[in-house]
């Protein structure tokens, strides 16, 4: 009985570890994850000419991930797509990362990374995201997933050069400590929020009593 209930407990905080090292990856990340396109139509698809795109301002140094989420149209896709990451000035635009890969390592609705070395000095700078896959053909051919509606603030879609009031459901990552992300997180939970919800430490004895009481329940369990 003790052995099970040791087992039990292991699984429980591995569970956990699991669980955490997925949410720590992402604590950081600035972005837009709405996504609406669950039957992207045809005219979306990303092949020959067409240049899909996606700005944003990056809100610290250390750029180094771009996360992109990804339709298929539940379909066997097979053409090279290139994505390319700019750097936007009111002049010009300066090419910071590129990167081709094959549709047929594309899952239907699923994230990909995209990793690069940190740009130290990417805080406060416009980017833009593109992708294009000249090599694409309707009924083969890929697409970013978005929302049809303008709800990022620091960016929009691009169809080509033009502005489309939509934004790709999207995540830039930066190269951050623990204890930077740590700092971000209990920044994100205190933000404008009144009394003892403003306050770190109430956040981390709520954390450390769940934790206890998850691991009590499991062992009684």
């Amino acid at each position: 009985m003790l052995a099970q209930k040791l087992i039990m407990a292991c699984g429980c905080i591995i569970g956990l570890v699991a669980i955490g090292n997925g949410f720590f990856d992402q604590l950081g990340c600035e972005g837009q994850l709405f996504n609406n396109n669950v039957v992207p139509s045809a005219a979306q698809q990303i092949f020959g000419q067409r240049v899909i795109g996606q700005s944003f301002i990056a809100p610290r140094h250390g750029l180094n991930r771009l996360d992109l989420f990804f339709e298929t149209y539940q379909r066997h896709n097979d053409r090279d797509v290139t994505l390319k990451l700019w750097e936007v000035s009111p002049l010009d635009r300066t090419l910071q990362f590129s990167q081709t890969f094959n549709a047929a390592s594309i899952e239907d609705q699923t994230w990909r990374k995209f990793t690069f070395p940190p740009m130290a000095n990417s805080a406060g700078k416009t980017y833009l995201i593109t992708l294009q896959s000249p090599q694409s053909r309707d009924g083969n051919a890929i697409t970013i997933g978005g929302i049809e509606q303008n709800v990022y603030p620091n960016g929009t879609a691009f169809a080509g050069e033009t502005i489309v009031l939509a934004d790709a459901a999207f995540r830039s990552c930066y190269d951050m400590t623990w204890l930077d992300k740590w700092q971000t997180l209990a920044t994100q939970f205190t933000r404008h929020r009144p009394s003892v919800w403003g306050q770190t430490s109430f956040y981390v004895v709520c954390f450390i009593i769940y934790g206890g009481l998850s691991l009590t329940l499991f062992w009684k369990l």
